[in-house]
C-alpha cells in the first residue's frame, strides 16, 4: 500500500551552496510533491511539500550531491501514523521515528 508523508525541509550551509540546492534538481531527486516555499533566506532555506512511498536513500542521495550542505527533514506518515526527524550531511545519516 502506498503511503502519504508530509515532508518539511531545512536546508543550512553558504549563500551560495543554498541557493546552488534551491536551484538544482532536489525536487525530482525526493519526488516532492505540492511544493511550498516557507523561507529562502541568505544561509537557510525551508520548504514543505509531499511524497509518496516516503524514503531516506533519496534524502541521503540528495544529502551526497550537496555535501557542504546540513539537511533536515521533518516528516510525517499517513496512514501509519509516524513521525520522523532526519539528519544528513555529506551522506552521513541520522534519524529517530515514533509511533503514535
Amino acid at each position: 500500500m502506498r503511503s502519504r508523508c508530509e515532508c518539511r525541509l531545512t536546508v543550512i550551509g553558504t549563500k551560495r551552496d543554498v541557493q546552488a540546492f534551491h536551484d538544482s534538481a532536489w525536487e525530482q531527486i525526493l519526488r516532492a510533491r505540492y511544493y511550498d516555499p516557507l523561507q529562502l533566506s541568505p544561509c537557510r532555506f525551508v520548504g514543505q511539500f509531499e511524497v509518496v512511498d516516503h524514503d531516506l536513500k533519496r534524502f541521503r542521495r540528495l544529502s551526497k550531491a550537496h555535501p557542504d550542505l546540513v539537511l533536515l527533514l521533518d516528516f510525517e506518515l499517513f496512514p501509519g501514523r509516524i513521525k520522523g526527524l532526519a539528519k544528513a550531511k555529506a551522506g552521513e545519516l541520522e534519524h529517530c521515528e515514533i509511533s503514535y
